[in-house]
């Protein structure tokens, strides 16, 4: 079953195309951007759970060993075990081998070191409940088994699902099983980075300010609709491929979707409405809508009759 919407999914394959001619990338280029996001995924999958470390302190936690007064050492370990945990998966992505029960528990020893050693890369031994799902997850004694038969499922891609496709279902299975006591969902984020990554797709981050998007799709896929749940990732990865695209390519031109307006017979609230729905090529920026222009001018070529 195909979950992606064309449009979506024909925008992310001319995208990857576009940045796959670019290669090889400048790797001193390659290296400060892969710095950048991983200072944007550590700060945005810990928002998402609770952790109140700005963007800026994030980094400063991680860059320069900074202690933020005010917040506590739990919020200080969340972000410092980040990076050693997100080289582990992409080294994982790197190698193209197939996830295995003992890196799920490594990524997630790395996310939890010192915060909770008891509990760290060792699966959840009784029950628990996650705040606001509608279901209640496996017992404890089902957890292995279950996980043998999601990574199966992942090797075999027997539905022949698209890597993003693939991505989501693994991603909302994981959460699903909740194998852990803490850390699913940051360890779920983390290891649909390698399927993405093996794929060809780069780093991709769920933003903190999509978190009730992002928790709405979820719940929705455990109600049997993966498509939300697809397509919100799907946006996401684009949302990664724009931003490698403006750090590489030299014409590239990014617009507020108040500049954009003023090159087009629609609104700001108007293209603002068609970027939350996913029907032209806008990206966020922290929290403002933006687009480039040659997406601008794509859309606006794929739509003539909108524009006389």
């Amino acid at each position: 079953m195909q979950m992606l919407k064309p449009k979506i999914y024909a925008r992310i394959l001319s995208k990857k195309k576009t940045l796959d001619n670019l290669r090889p990338l400048p790797p001193q280029l390659v290296k400060k951007l892969w710095e950048q996001m991983q200072i944007e995924f550590t700060y945005n999958s810990n928002a998402i759970e609770g952790n109140t470390l700005s963007l800026r302190e994030t980094q400063l936690v991680i860059q320069e060993g900074i202690t933020v007064r005010g917040k506590s050492l739990r919020e200080h370990l969340e972000a410092r075990n980040h990076p050693d945990a997100i080289n582990y998966v992409e080294k994982l992505a790197q190698k193209g081998t197939v996830i295995k029960q003992d890196d799920i528990l490594n990524v997630h020893e790395l996310l939890m070191r010192g915060i909770d050693n008891q509990n760290a890369g060792k699966y959840r031994t009784g029950l628990v409940r996650v705040t606001g799902a509608t279901f209640i997850p496996p017992p404890a004694d089902k957890i292995q088994s279950m996980i043998s038969e999601l990574l199966q499922n992942l090797s075999q891609n027997q539905d022949e699902l698209r890597p993003i496709e693939l991505a989501a279902f693994f991603h909302h299975k994981f959460v699903y099983i909740h194998p852990f006591l803490e850390g699913n969902g940051r360890t779920a984020r983390l290891l649909m980075n390698v399927i993405l990554m093996r794929s060809g797709h780069p780093f991709t981050v769920f933003l903190k300010v999509d978190r009730p998007k992002y928790l709405r799709a979820l719940s929705e896929a455990d109600n049997g609709n993966m498509i939300p749940f697809t397509n919100f990732v799907a946006h996401c990865v684009e949302r990664s491929l724009d931003i490698y695209l403006l750090a590489f390519e030299k014409e590239a031109e990014i617009l507020t979707l108040a500049e954009a307006s003023k090159l087009t017979p629609y609104t700001q609230e108007y293209l603002s409405l068609l970027a939350r729905k996913g029907s032209i090529g806008a990206f966020k920026l922290r929290r403002n809508w933006v687009i480039t222009k040659k997406a601008l001018n794509e859309y606006l070529k794929a739509h003539p009759r909108n524009t006389s």
